[in-house]
């Protein structure tokens, strides 16, 4: 589906208590393939029947990233302290089907971008596709320490300072919108020693963000947010069972340059068992209650966001969002069978979600999105099995299977779907061992989304089929492994329904990989 070359590379080493990494990448990748229109089926028909125009690829997904890291730790016998730094550089297009004038924005400070990824930006201008050029610089400081005072047996300190930046460009050249991300975050762990039967860990974090924005694009205002927590985990056995629980509170403040400021006080807690029934089963029972403080484009939103296709809107009144949450889990392991499943229930107070409200922007000419709160209801469950088939010398058949679902309902008057809610997804597959080679097929049937909201379109279902074929080769002074691997062999039109830009931009369409890794 792209010509693409990804090429990686790490080299560990030390001496005496000195302990050094170095890692590298560099990712190339030309605008992907794609099967059938850049537009789906369901967004012509919406607009009134146009003709389907069929490209062999998808315009502005081109993608050319690069970044590494190096480290260095001094290990001692009672504890160790080490720094790294990393580097990471990309420039992808932003692919999409409409065109506004405008160029696409994206502000994910801390997320890298991968082929995956990328193509969630999406646009295209009138005289060819905007480009981000994105860079990220990231500190890590690392500390441990055995035995650090009386009553806890480790101690563990981390800090982290996170400089973000990228600029979004117009086909002209010209920096339309410029994004700024300084984050600090500091997180101290004290695990102590058995105190009323429990085993745990006491925890403080501190975060400290300053985004901004500027330019004509940017859709939100700078807002300073700062975070502190302090959160304490353990867990005790018993006969019969073993218990996990562990509590959090959290103070959380929004501070934006041109909007009322805005802080909430957080409290989640939760609890667990986890119950060996013998002859290889376990069942594990889980309850938790959370809070979540609405974040600031949740809050402050005011503008054309065109990585999501969108004019955002935010709602400086939300409040802390809320939820319940009960779960149970059954697994099964023995000679030539495995099993899992789960089936989980939650129930929202004050659920936030962003709604398209059927209005249109009349500058960008983008669908109104909102952010909006209710209650909800969530329930899913999900399935995995694997059953050995065949046993023969040096090698083994298996085949496995999967399935998970989710229904979810908004506590509001008229349509109550939740917006962009997953399909149900069911799957088959096999893997053979044998001797020095690996052998994997794979298919997935995603199944079509018709649960929407009002203005949100369905999404029709598609398959994906994938094969892996991988061999080691051992020789006297490196190991070498050798795969290759097809993705979406059926060359069928992939379109996820959480995506805001799904009817734009569709998955790539057939791809064969293969690859090469020596290990010294």
């Amino acid at each position: 589906a792209s010509e693409q070359v990804n090429l990686v590379g790490k080299l560990d080493f030390g001496s005496g208590p000195l302990a050094f990494h170095l890692d590298g990448f560099y990712r190339d990748a030309d605008d992907y393939d794609i099967p059938g229109c850049v537009e789906s089926d369901v967004l012509r028909e919406a607009e009134g029947g146009e003709p389907c125009e069929v490209e062999d690829t998808l315009p502005g997904s081109s993608l050319e990233t690069w970044g590494g890291s190096a480290g260095a730790s001094f290990v001692g016998e009672r504890g160790f302290i080490g720094f790294a730094v990393s580097r990471y550089e990309s420039n992808y297009g932003l692919p999409g089907g409409h065109s506004h004038g405008h160029e696409d924005e994206h502000h994910d400070e801390d997320e890298h971008h991968d082929e995956d990824e990328h193509d969630e930006h999406e646009h295209e201008g009138e005289e060819g596709n905007p480009n981000v050029d994105l860079k990220q610089t990231r500190y890590d400081l690392e500390a441990g320490l055995k035995d650090p005072i009386a009553g806890f047996s480790s101690l563990n300190l981390r800090a982290v300072y996170n400089n973000y930046e990228h600029e979004e460009i117009e086909p002209n050249g010209e920096v339309a919108t410029r994004f700024d991300n300084e984050a600090w975050d500091l997180r101290l762990e004290l695990i102590h020693e058995q105190t009323m039967g429990f085993e745990g860990t006491l925890g403080l974090q501190y975060t400290d963000k300053e985004f901004s924005a500027a330019g004509e694009e940017a859709f939100i205002d700078p807002v300073d947010t700062s975070s502190v927590a302090a959160f304490w985990v353990g867990e005790r056995s018993f006969d019969g069972f073993d218990l996990e629980t562990g509590v959090r509170f959290e103070s959380v403040e929004h501070d934006p340059i041109n909007e009322r400021k805005r802080d909430f006080s957080l409290f989640s807690a939760s609890l667990g068992f986890v119950i060996p029934m013998g002859s290889g089963w376990q069942l594990g029972l889980q309850s938790d209650y959370s809070q979540r403080a609405p974040v600031p484009e949740e809050l402050y939103s005011s503008g054309a966001h065109l990585a999501t296709q969108a004019f955002e809107i935010g709602d400086p009144n939300l409040d802390k969002e809320k939820a319940w949450n009960a779960s149970a889990t059954l697994n099964y392991s023995a000679d030539g069978v495995r099993f899992d499943a789960s089936v989980y229930y939650t129930t929202f107070s004050d659920y936030i979600y962003e709604f398209v409200n059927g209005e249109e922007d009349e500058e960008s000419e983008l669908p109104e999105f909102e952010y909006a709160q209710d209650d909800a209801d969530f329930i899913g469950f999900e399935l995995g099995a694997g059953v050995r088939v065949a046993s023969f010398a040096d090698g083994e058949l298996w085949l496995t299977g999967m399935l998970d679902h989710v229904d979810a309902d908004l506590d509001t008057i008229g349509n109550d779907n939740v917006p962009r809610l997953p399909p149900t997804r069911v799957g088959v597959g096999a893997e053979l061992t044998w001797r020095n080679v690996t052998a994997r097929i794979d298919y997935l049937h995603v199944d079509s989304q018709n649960d929407v909201t009002d203005f949100e379109l369905p999404t029709d279902s598609y398959e994906d089929l994938r094969i892996f074929v991988g061999t080691s080769i051992a020789f006297d002074f490196a190991e070498v492994e050798l795969f290759l691997q097809g993705k979406n062999l059926t060359d069928d039109e992939q379109r996820y329904h959480t995506s805001f830009i799904k009817d734009v931009a569709s998955q790539p369409g057939r791809s064969i990989e293969g690859g090469i890794r020596m290990t010294f």
